[in-house]
């Protein structure tokens, strides 16, 4: 963004309100995602402390109910007006642990951070999981989250089973043999078809990995990821960084089995945020000015490329924190987050038209993340119906409903160039899609809502995403 358009930018966002603070209402009660992106009024927001209180608060409702975890997603999936809210938080229990059958059964307010802190004592991985572990585990299955491991893909193909709470107070087990409909329906069904109150992991051996690093650039990092990284049996973690302004220029960071000897070992990595003061500056940096963002090839050429060998635990790799990268102020700008995935044979034509529009537009790209994530064919609202990249846009913008509805505008652009390569987006963030957009990325939606029919005939579980596309 040039000069004129951020003091043009800067002096809308202070006389236009910021998105995200709690005016005065008839209530006073706003469910806030974390980075003050959406907020919306609601009635109440109750954290009940066992699953008793839960099921009588549900079966005696007569508002509509919508459910947070952590409360990242950032369009407004995590509450619903005038209704209530659950607070999941508090229903934080280990239920069971078979380390033999390498499992866990945790309750759905419990962060990945507390179940990575239970198993690690044991030398044991979870499967299947976000990049970041701050997320609530109800949070990461509603959404059907996926990380960087090139084997399991989405969280549904780490997950054994789940107790999901109904519309009328009862609980029921569901899994891919029994109740497989609502097994399937309520991973990636964002609370919509009841609460999802605890979930059996599926884990592994917590082994050793090794860091290898490709220089590449955005013709050739197909090709090689296809010629290289996927024949290669011991690569475990896949990610591409594409850097911004030029869209050329990238790396492919693996992360391999091997028989070497940690290098560094720390188990897990730091939670708490006074830890990571470094990393919140080198971000205000890239943010704030333009030209900074070119001196990230050379960089990461030193600490990366030059570096010595790096190997360290599957633990300590998949234990990123929010906190490395949360902001403490988010006006007159805060970031936000994109995605969208592309079937594998149209991701080189993807890139380079969404670079087009995101040069075009000026816009305030801090990093382009490539993933790998192989066909999902369990979740209904899967959004990798086959082997696809995605691409997760890491963005700045400011923060006030003007802006975020001029974003609106080239999204829309990207999104109908995703729709034309016959990918989809993720749906956790800002709701800047038309309905029709909607339709055509997820017409397995209609299918989700016929059997929320069958468990939730009187509509009792809502949210903005179900109020804004039906």
């Amino acid at each position: 963004m040039n000069y004129k358009n951020y003091m043009f930018s800067l002096s809308l966002s202070l006389s236009m309100g910021f998105v995200g603070l709690t005016y005065p209402g008839k209530t006073n009660q706003y469910i806030t995602d974390k980075l003050g992106i959406t907020s919306v009024r609601v009635n109440n927001i109750i954290a009940p402390s066992s699953v008793e209180e839960l099921q009588n608060i549900v079966s005696s409702a007569t508002l509509p109910i919508s459910i947070a975890g952590a409360s990242y997603s950032q369009g407004g999936q995590t509450g619903y007006p005038d209704g209530i809210v659950i607070d999941m938080q508090k229903l934080n229990k280990v239920i069971a642990f078979d380390e033999k059958q390498k499992t866990i059964t945790i309750q759905a307010g419990a962060t990945w951070y507390d179940v990575q802190k239970y198993i690690d004592p044991y030398n044991l991985s979870v499967k299947a999981m976000q990049s970041y572990n701050s997320f609530s585990i109800g949070g990461s299955l509603s959404i059907n989250a996926h990380g960087r491991d090139i084997a399991y893909g989405s969280v549904i193909n780490g997950i054994q089973s789940i107790e999901i709470l109904l519309a009328d107070g009862t609980i029921v087990v569901a899994d891919r043999h029994n109740n497989a409909n609502l097994f399937r329906a309520a991973i990636g069904g964002y609370g919509l078809l009841g609460i999802i109150t605890q979930a059996t992991i599926e884990l592994t051996e917590n082994i050793e990995l090794e860091r290898k690093v490709y220089q590449c650039n955005v013709d050739n990092f197909k090709s090689l990821f296809e010629s290289v990284i996927a024949p290669d049996k011991s690569v475990v973690f896949y990610n591409t960084d594409v850097f911004p302004k030029r869209y050329q220029e990238c790396l492919i960071t693996t992360w391999n089995k091997t028989t070497q000897s940690v290098t560094d070992e720390t188990r897990l990595q730091e939670q708490n945020s006074r830890f990571y003061i470094v990393n919140k500056a080198l971000e205000m940096f890239l943010r704030r000015v333009p030209l900074a963002q070119f001196s990230r090839l050379p960089v990461e050429h030193i600490t990366k490329i030059k570096a010595p060998t790096r190997v360290v635990w599957r633990n300590n790799e998949m234990s990123y924190s929010v906190n490395q990268l949360a902001l403490d102020f988010h006006f007159p700008s805060t970031m936000t987050l994109q995605e969208y995935f592309i079937p594998v044979e149209h991701a080189q034509k993807f890139a380079e038209k969404m670079s087009k529009i995101l040069k075009k537009n000026w816009v305030n790209v801090l990093n382009v993340s490539i993933r790998y994530v192989p066909a999902d064919t369990t979740s209904i609202m899967s959004y990798a119906k086959q082997d696809s990249f995605a691409f997760v846009l890491y963005l700045n913008i400011f923060n006030n409903r003007w802006n975020i509805n001029n974003s609106c505008k080239w999204t829309q652009k990207i999104i109908d160039v995703a729709l034309q390569y016959n990918g989809t987006y993720y749906l956790p963030y800002i709701m800047c899609a038309t309905k029709k957009q909607f339709q055509t990325a997820y017409p397995q939606f209609d299918d989700l809502l016929k059997i929320k029919q069958m468990y939730d005939p009187h509509n009792k579980f809502r949210n903005m995403l179900l109020q804004k596309y039906t």
